[in-house]
Order: structure tokens, then sequence, then C-alpha cells
């Protein structure tokens, strides 16, 4: 009896050994992940970008009216983080299959670059509703989904007029201008503004080409005024402009350019360039969109908005300080309305 008793009691010492041990190990459970494991997901943005074209009437490189509207579209891209596109080379033909493509395609901003996409514009508008139309350098509107942006370019003649006048030496000065439209009128009108501001009884000569792409008739205008004794030209005809300024390096006169700082073409002739910014147009008709504010209305943009502007002096402010002092102060007077002037009465000039 007392062996059997003494078996018993070490069998159940051992059971109650092996049942704390077992107590005392954790039992195997499934983790949950962590935060910290829990696979990342990649945030997907809900809003599709801004979608942005231009229709252009010549190639981006014409360092001028073109290569201008380029530069625009490429700073929506960067300051709306837009999706661009572009055409060159748009013929009048070709406008409205173009318009209606981008249109098709769901580009929410659409833009003609001239004044002459506007009846295109008005025709294929009524079919996109909910696409914004927008032409530079015009006036034309629907009231709901087509507008038009311009600078203020007779501001831009007179600029280029009065420092033609002050860079003069035989008081006769000329401007060159493209086909004939109010974005290349309109400056030619404030250039004789500008001219006669400073000097009454200047001479000015005004010819256009009726031609944005043939740089050698722009050549043979150019050369045809200097022949009469004109020693300072302003060109205002997008890529044919080009051979304006070729005239007056080949000639030994100066220059002043357009829409684009033209100095690096001829560093020796082009003394100034005044900029008629599409940058500036073109984002301030985008950020009107994308704020929920565009209306189908005309927009004019000038020297107040930063539209029209000089372009970098590259070191002419330093051999002609006193040029640069007074167009500061030219400038000046046009924001404050101590300078004012006529453009409108020279609208007879080209006639």
């Amino acid at each position: 009896m007392k062996k059997f008793l003494a078996l018993a009691l070490v069998m159940l010492m051992f059971v109650s050994a092996v049942g704390c041990t077992t107590a005392d190990e954790p039992a195997e459970v499934e983790e949950e992940p962590t935060e910290a494991q829990e696979p990342e997901t990649p945030e997907v943005s809900e809003e599709t970008p801004l979608k942005v074209a231009v229709l252009l009437p010549g190639p981006i490189n014409d360092m001028g009216w073109n290569a201008s509207a380029y530069e625009g579209l490429l700073a929506v891209e960067s300051e709306f983080g837009a999706e661009i596109s572009y055409q060159e080379n748009v013929s009048q033909s070709d406008m409205e299959e173009v318009f209606r493509n981008f249109a098709l395609a769901g580009y929410d901003v659409i833009f003609g670059h001239g004044f002459q996409f506007g009846d295109t514009a008005t025709k294929v508008a009524d079919e996109f509703p909910d696409t914004k139309f927008v032409i530079t350098s015009s006036s034309t509107s629907n009231g709901s989904n087509l507008g038009s942006v311009n600078s203020g370019v007779d501001q831009q003649g007179f600029l280029a007029g009065v420092m033609a006048a002050r860079l003069s030496e035989t008081g006769k000065v000329g401007a060159i201008g493209g086909i004939n439209i109010p974005p290349i009128t309109g400056p030619i009108y404030g250039f004789y503004a500008g001219a006669n501001y400073i000097n009454p009884d200047i001479e000015v000569t005004a010819i256009l080409t009726g031609s944005f792409d043939d740089v050698t008739k722009a050549k043979e205008t150019a050369k045809a005024m200097i022949d009469t004794g004109v020693d300072v030209i302003f060109a205002n005809a997008n890529q044919a402009g080009l051979g304006s300024i070729e005239a007056c390096e080949e000639s030994g006169i100066y220059a002043i350019g357009s829409n684009q700082d033209q100095n690096p073409i001829a560093p020796d002739t082009v003394v100034q360039s005044v900029i008629k910014s599409t940058t500036r147009l073109f984002t301030y008709v985008v950020d009107k969109v994308v704020n929920g504010e565009f209306e189908g209305k005309f927009y004019k943009l000038g020297i107040d908005e930063g539209a029209i502007f000089l372009a970098d002096w590259h070191g002419y402010d330093e051999s002609m300080p006193e040029l640069k002092a007074e167009m500061d102060e030219i400038i000046a007077g046009m924001i404050d309305g101590s300078v004012t002037y006529d453009w409108e009465q020279y609208q007879d000039v080209l006639n």
C-alpha cells in the first residue's frame, strides 16, 4: 500500500509540472499586422490634370510671336500642373479641324494664338459648351465659353516709338508690320504716337509686308527704308521680322525688337525689345478657369498687369544711361497717368 501511494504521488507531481509548463508558454496566435506593417497603398489623386492646348499660326522657333506662345504654354504647365499640347503652322483651312480635334480629345482650355482664329473659334465653341476657347490679340467673345485676351498693343508701340525717336540721329524712323490685323496695326499707331511724343517733327515711315513668314520681303522693306535715311526700325511681323533685324545689322543702324527679347539675334543692333507677354496672358486666363471665374468676354492687360514691359538692357543701360532713365520715367508716367497720348489719331497712316 505504501508503494502504491508513493507511486501515485510521483505521477501527480509529474502531471502538475507539465500543466504548469504548458500554461506558462504563450499560445500561438496569428498576429494582426500593425499599422507600420500594413502595406502602403499609393495615394491616387481624384483630380485629373487640367488640359490646355494652343493653335499657332507659325513655328515655335520664330524668336517672336509663336515662340512667346510656346513659353506661355510651358508656364501654364509649370504653374498649374497642366497637361499641354500645341500645333504649329495652322493654316486657315485647318483651323476648324484642329480646334475640334483638341476639344474631342478632352482639352479644357484651347487657345487660338492670334486674331485670325476668332471666327473659327466662334463656330466651334458652340459645339463644345464645356470647353473654354480663348483667342489672343482679339476682342471676340460669346458670353459663355469663348473669350479673348489682349495686351495693350498701343502701349507696346508707344514705348518703341519713344525709344526710336531718342535713338535717331536723322529724325527718320520706321516700323514694319506683317498682316493688316489689329495686333499688328495697333502697335504701329502707338509707334507714331510715341515718336511724336518725343519729337513732333519726326518723320515716321510704316509699311505692312502682308506676310508673317516672308523674311526676305521684310528685309527688302527695311533696306528700302534705310535708303531714305531711316536709322531706327521697329519690326512687329512675327518670323518675318527677323529679316528687318538682319537688314539693320548689315546697315549698322539700331533695331527695336518686339514680343520677345530679340537682342541675342543681333546684340550690337537690337538695343531693346518691347515685350508683349503671352505668358502673362495665358496664365491670367487659366487662373480664371481654375478658380471658376472665367467669363466669355474680352480681357485687356497692359503695363499695370505686367503684360507689357521692356526686355533686359544687355548693357545698353550702361552705355545709354539717359535713355534707360527716360524710359523708366515714361513707364512710370504711363502707370500713374501723367503720360498720355492719342494713338487713335494715327489710324489712317497705313491707308
